[in-house]
């Protein structure tokens, strides 16, 4: 059953439509973990993951779920340190076939850093501008803070500006759920 209550959950969904033939993943805050390994855990055996966080400690409890869930698929994974948008300025891949963004702040870490408007939309421009064709990139916002708020505020004005010729563009939201529940945009280049 296809999960219409949780963005993240239901992206999930959408990747299973590109992940069989996709080669370049990237996943940009790869946080706790759970998007990287829901990838590996889908895609093929020549498919790469370059999983992004600027906290290290993101970047070690990605590596330590990886390593306990799916241990045989550790080198198909690139762990980079850094801000997500000065990676994919520098990332040495000319496409990209998903990239997925979960935004906000690491779970049970400092809520004092988090993903902001101008580094999130600079990082999604140098990221779309190498998405093959088909390519899918799905991002997550928390509006629940007032950063998240605008975070997904200026994310939907970004992506609602894009060239409607070379992207197919949306949002996806639960309408009736407490507590501000996060947002998914979806983005596939034509």
């Amino acid at each position: 059953m296809i999960p219409l209550h949780h963005s993240v959950e239901f992206q999930h969904h959408l990747w299973l439509d590109v992940l069989p033939t996709a080669r370049t993943i990237v996943d940009m805050t790869c946080g706790n973990g759970h998007d990287t390994v829901y990838l590996l855990s889908h895609c093929h055996k020549n498919s790469h993951i370059y999983a992004i966080d600027i906290q290290e400690e993101a970047l070690r409890r990605t590596k330590e779920k990886l390593l306990k869930e799916l241990p045989q698929t550790i080198k198909q994974v690139d762990f980079i340190l850094g801000s997500h948008d000065r990676v994919l300025e520098s990332l040495p891949v000319s496409t990209i076939d998903v990239m997925v963004g979960n935004l906000g702040y690491l779970p049970n870490a400092d809520h004092d850093i988090m993903t902001q408007s101008i580094s999130t939309i600079r990082a999604l421009s140098k990221g779309l501008a190498k998405l093959s064709v088909n390519g899918l990139c799905t991002i997550v916002a928390y509006p629940g803070t007032e950063t998240g708020r605008k975070e997904a505020e200026d994310l939907e004005e970004y992506i609602a500006s894009m060239n409607q010729k070379e992207f197919h563009c949306s949002m996806w939201r639960p309408l009736n759920q407490a507590n501000h529940p996060p947002i998914l945009y979806i983005i596939r280049r034509r």
